[in-house]
């Protein structure tokens, strides 16, 4: 998708076309969701939020999936050209 850094957190106000989502987590995927916060506060980080955190998550878990994809097509398309 390559989009802007802030696609995932914009500026507070700026989020008009965003849906709001309820989330049940393991409690382990929580917890490390605390430690990244804290990690990136103690740093002095932007987007210390959980769902800044999620966003950027799941961006990034989809974008994977669209990268992998295009790779398994394009394997596919120049497979049948070898032999």
């Amino acid at each position: 998708m390559n989009q802007p850094s802030n696609y995932a957190n914009p500026p507070y106000g700026q989020r008009g076309n965003f849906r709001k989502l309820t989330v049940t987590l393991p409690q382990e995927v929580y917890q490390r969701l605390v430690l990244e916060s804290a990690r990136r506060k103690i740093a002095g980080k932007q987007n210390q939020l959980f769902s800044e955190l999620l966003r950027e998550a799941i961006i990034q878990y989809l974008d994977r999936l669209d990268s992998e994809a295009t790779a398994a097509a394009n394997d596919e398309s120049g497979s049948g050209a070898a032999g």
